[in-house]
């Protein structure tokens, strides 16, 4: 199966959900076939949402290509700790708890602000919040987090 199919035949669903389509691949872990499919939306996808996903396109694909090989349909989100890949997530995160790697510093805190040419975090560094402005040309990560 040519996996730009999957694609296609998941269209019409995601406009429907109102879903991001982000990938999908063929691949082989541990002498099984896998496609993966990865979606999102904005505000986060939930675990019900991707079932739903899941059954249809299995449903889809079975009808589409009888001859294809055993393979696992894997549909998942991006992830709670997924990068922020432009400003429109970006923007979608403030508020949000995230991560930043520099050239040698790492913070964790709240996104506070987002700016044409740095961010700022709100950072509790024992007990004292401090705000940091970073120039986003530094920045080598940025990226949700999970506060612990």
């Amino acid at each position: 199966m040519d996996i730009k199919v999957v694609e296609k035949i998941l269209e019409p669903y995601l406009k429907e959900h109102d879903l991001i389509f982000y990938s999908v691949e063929l691949v082989k872990e541990y002498g099984e076939l896998i496609l993966r499919v990865i979606l999102d939306k904005k505000g986060g996808i939930d675990l019900e949402e991707l079932g739903a996903a899941n059954e249809y396109l299995s449903e889809k694909i079975d009808a589409y290509d009888e001859d294809m090989p055993e393979y696992m349909l894997e549909v998942s989100s991006r992830g709670a700790e997924r990068t922020l890949d432009n400003e429109e997530e970006m923007e979608e995160a403030l508020g949000k708890y995230i991560h930043i790697d520099m050239e040698n510093m790492q913070y964790e805190g709240t996104f506070i602000q987002n700016n044409p040419e740095s961010v700022v975090i709100r950072c509790n560094l024992k007990g004292r919040f401090k705000n940091f402005e970073l120039k986003k040309s530094e920045i080598k990560i940025i990226r949700l987090a999970v506060k612990i």
